[in-house]
């Protein structure tokens, strides 16, 4: 066995570790008679409409993947990318043991355009940080509404415009081919971010909660921090337990929080599965 296939095997077997330890956590501090209630008398309508905003997130999150690919000056056409784009979701999700959605996107792309991987992965990366920045901003502004933060109102935007401006600069200095596009990259970013928002607030009302949507909404934009943890499947149990102990610090209601998150991941795993049905359509240029 080649250290390549030792690794993915190693990386497998901590993403099922992680995985699992974070949903018996969760386990072991819900009820989950409530949760099994609360997710029997979902409203359906809520959450065709929840799907059909989740689809679109992940469209002008393709939008967004473009620009970077753009900025490297790749031919990649606006049908390819959606069909990377769903790939790379399925791979992510259905195959975490592998080479993983950005994993197989570097592949697809240096075969098709002789590109290097690292000037891909480039790209790559910065799509995600322009995502995590409009994730980051979106926190800091609807956390000035929640009370628990009011306090610290004027130290978080703060903190978050200098940290923005530096980001900024530091990326013009050092990386000025991905500042072609910035304001419209970050922009998209924060319309994917918010779109996702409008997901999880038409969850929310499927799920019989019509009042006080603003914490919660909050705690699930923090939540997602945690799928930037590399060792666990899809986010699953992690974004869980974020979810369940950021419910716990804002006094709401921890079942209600973790049916919302667990709705979220099922939906997304519908989504994701758009990626296997494009593997097998012609891409096109």
């Amino acid at each position: 066995m080649d250290k390549k296939k030792g690794w993915n095997i190693v990386k497998l077997l901590l993403k099922l570790l992680f995985t699992s330890l974070g949903l018996y956590i969760v386990y072991n501090n819900i009820d989950l008679k409530v949760i099994s209630g609360i997710l029997r008398n979902v409203v359906p309508g809520y959450l065709v409409a929840a799907i059909i905003l989740l689809v679109l997130s992940q469209v002008t999150g393709s939008y967004r993947l473009l620009g970077f690919f753009k900025n490297i000056k790749l031919p990649v056409s606006v049908k390819y990318n959606l069909h990377l784009y769903a790939q790379g979701l399925f791979y992510n999700l259905f195959l975490p043991g592998g080479i993983g959605g950005d994993g197989y996107k570097i592949i697809a792309l240096n075969r098709k355009y002789k590109e290097k991987p690292k000037i891909i992965f480039g790209a790559l990366f910065f799509d995600r940080l322009s995502g995590l920045w409009a994730l980051g901003f979106l926190c800091v502004v609807m956390s000035l509404f929640v009370n628990i933060f009011q306090e610290y109102t004027l130290y978080i935007a703060v903190a978050y415009l200098a940290g923005t401006i530096i980001y900024y600069f530091v990326m013009h200095r050092f990386f000025p081919t991905h500042t072609q596009r910035f304001f419209s990259a970050h922009a998209l970013g924060l319309l994917t971010q918010s779109i996702q928002v409008g997901c999880a607030f038409f969850i929310l009302l499927a799920l019989g909660h019509h009042e006080n949507f603003l914490p919660y909404l909050v705690i699930f934009l923090l939540s997602a921090l945690s799928t930037l943890f590399p060792f666990t499947i899809g986010g699953l149990g992690a974004r869980e337990m974020a979810i369940m102990y950021g419910a716990a610090t804002l006094g709401l209601d921890k079942d209600l929080s973790v049916s919302l998150s667990i709705c979220f991941y099922i939906l997304s795993a519908i989504v994701s599965l758009s990626g296997s049905v494009s593997l097998f359509v012609k891409e096109g240029e």
